[in-house]
C-alpha cells in the first residue's frame, strides 16, 4: 500500500514544519506551495499556482480537498494542516485510524457538539465574512437541517483512500467552499451526507495525542484568516437554536417519569419537614440559651451584691475595731 502525507502552503500563511517521523517511514511527504524559496529536509516540494490568486485561502482548499494529479499514484493519502506535527509514522496512523471497511477517517471535533455551534464560533471569531456565513447557515437550516445537527469534524487531518466515492464527496465539499464559507469544517458534514459517504470518526483529542500535535505554529500570518466583524444574524438561525433548545428540554422531561417525579416530591417534602423540625429545635435551643444567659446574669448580680456587702462589712468591722482600741487606750490613761 502506497501512502502519501501532504500539506499545502500558499502565500506564506505558515512556515513549513519538519516531520521527523519521515525518517522512519516509507511514505512520501509532499508539500504543495507557490513559494520559490521554500526548502525542507523532510518534505518534497511541489510547485503549484493558486486557483484564485486573490483568494489564497480557497486556493489552498483546492489541494486540501481535491488533491493533485500527482496523488493519483497513492492508495491512501493523509492531508494535514501545516501546523500539525506528526508523532507517529503514516503507516501507524493508517493502521490505527482507517479500518479496511472505511474509505475515509476523520477526527471528531474535541470542543463543539454540533455544526451549528461551529457556525456561531466562526462568526464570533470573525473567521469569515458573516454575510456569506449566514447565507450558508440559512440554506442549511431551511433545506439541510441534518447538516446543522451533525457532530462537527476536525479538518486538520484527512485520511482518505483513492476511490471514486471519496472523490465524489470531495467535489461536493469543494463546491460548498467555493459557494459559501471558506471555513471548510462548516460544509464537511453536509458533503459527506450528500454523497452518502460514512467516514470512520475517531474520538481523539484534536490538540494532542500519541499520533500528532496541533497547533505547532511558527510565523503564522493570523490576520489572513480574519474577516471584518458585523453585528447581525438571520432569524432562521435563531429559530434553529430555539428548536435545538426545545429538543434538549423535551429530552430532560422524558427522563422525568411519574415515579421519579413522585419520589422527588417525597424527598422535597421530607427535607422541608426536616428543615421545619430543625427550625423548631433551633428556636427551643435559643430560648434555653436566653434563659441560661438571664440566669447567669442574675447569679453574677447576686455575686456582685454579696461581694459589695462583704467589702462594706469588712470596712465597718475595721472601723469598729479602731474605735474599740481607742476606747481602751483612753480608759487606761485614766
Amino acid at each position: 500500500m502506497r501512502i502519501c502525507v501532504y500539506t499545502v502552503l500558499l502565500g506564506g500563511y505558515d512556515t513549513l514544519l519538519e516531520q521527523v517521523v519521515a525518517a522512519n517511514s516509507k511514505a512520501d511527504f509532499l508539500c504543495f506551495s507557490d513559494s520559490q524559496n521554500l526548502v525542507s529536509e523532510t518534505w518534497r516540494l511541489e510547485r503549484v499556482d493558486p486557483l484564485l490568486p486573490q483568494d489564497l485561502h480557497r486556493s489552498s482548499r483546492e489541494y486540501k480537498i481535491l488533491g493533485h494529479p500527482v496523488l493519483q499514484q497513492y492508495d491512501v493519502t493523509i492531508c494535514i494542516d501545516a501546523s500539525v506535527l506528526l508523532r507517529s509514522t503514516p503507516e501507524q496512523i493508517v493502521a490505527q485510524l482507517l479500518p479496511e471497511e472505511f474509505d475515509m477517517a476523520l477526527l471528531a471535533h474535541s470542543y463543539r457538539d454540533t455544526v451549528l455551534d461551529e457556525f456561531d464560533e466562526v462568526v464570533r471569531l470573525n473567521y469569515d465574512d458573516r454575510f456569506r456565513v449566514y447565507e450558508q447557515l440559512t440554506d442549511y437550516a431551511v433545506h439541510f437541517p441534518a447538516a446543522l445537527d451533525a457532530r462537527p469534524l476536525w479538518g486538520g487531518m484527512l485520511i482518505r483512500r483513492n476511490t471514486q466515492h471519496v472523490a465524489d464527496a470531495m467535489r461536493i465539499w469543494f463546491y460548498q467552499v467555493l459557494r459559501y464559507s471558506r471555513r471548510d469544517q462548516l460544509s464537511l458534514p453536509f458533503a459527506l451526507q450528500a454523497a452518502g459517504l460514512t467516514p470512520h470518526v475517531v474520538e481523539l483529542d484534536n490538540f494532542q495525542s500519541e499520533l500528532h500535535e496541533w497547533p505547532v505554529i511558527a510565523g503564522r500570518k493570523v490576520v489572513q484568516g480574519k474577516a471584518p466583524a458585523f453585528a447581525h444574524g438571520p432569524m432562521v438561525a435563531e429559530l434553529r437554536r430555539a428548536v435545538q433548545r426545545i429538543k434538549e428540554l423535551e429530552a430532560q422531561l422524558a427522563d422525568c417519569e411519574p415515579a421519579a417525579v413522585a419520589a422527588l416530591r417525597n424527598r422535597i417534602a421530607q427535607q422541608a419537614a426536616e428543615i421545619e423540625e430543625g427550625f423548631a429545635e433551633r428556636v427551643r435551643l435559643e430560648q434555653n440559651i436566653e434563659g441560661l444567659r438571664r440566669r447567669q446574669w442574675e447569679l453574677e448580680y447576686v455575686a456582685a451584691r454579696r461581694s459589695s456587702m462583704s467589702r462594706r462589712i469588712r470596712k465597718y468591722a475595721r472601723a469598729l475595731a479602731v474605735k474599740l482600741t481607742r476606747g481602751r487606750l483612753l480608759a487606761g490613761k485614766r
